[in-house]
């Protein structure tokens, strides 16, 4: 006879959340705290804005991207697709009960991360 047939539950053995579900939350605010680090360095790489007081007044700016900066940049957001993708595949191999989820966060920063990415790459074409 099964556990199922008798329509009897069983026993959930999780106490509290284990040292995986820690490592997804752990995972998960480095990665938003690198990706926070990869917006303000976009700030000071991207090229200044060119409006038309600019333009009035004949002041210089920069119209290209920061090279060293623009490096970094993109070494940032393949660490966070890196730290992105490595809990999504460990959160997929973990699904195991009706209780689990996946993570939504995690695949936001994902799409945002390489969105952002092939958008850099772009503009240094």
């Amino acid at each position: 006879m099964d556990l199922h047939t008798l329509n009897i539950k069983p026993k959930d053995r999780r106490t509290g959340p284990d040292l995986v579900c820690r490592l997804f939350a752990w995972l998960a605010i480095v990665g938003w705290l690198l990706f926070l680090v990869c917006l303000v360095i976009t700030h000071y790489a991207s090229p200044e804005m060119d409006s038309g007081l600019v333009r009035y007044w004949h002041i210089d700016i920069r119209t290209y991207w920061r090279p060293t900066l623009t490096f970094w940049l993109e070494w940032l957001l393949w660490g966070c697709v890196l730290l992105s993708s490595i809990s999504l595949v460990l959160n997929w191999f973990r699904l195991k009960r009706r209780s689990d989820h996946l993570h939504f966060n995690i695949i936001l920063l994902l799409l945002t991360s390489l969105g952002f990415l092939f958008y850099i790459l772009r503009q240094q074409l």
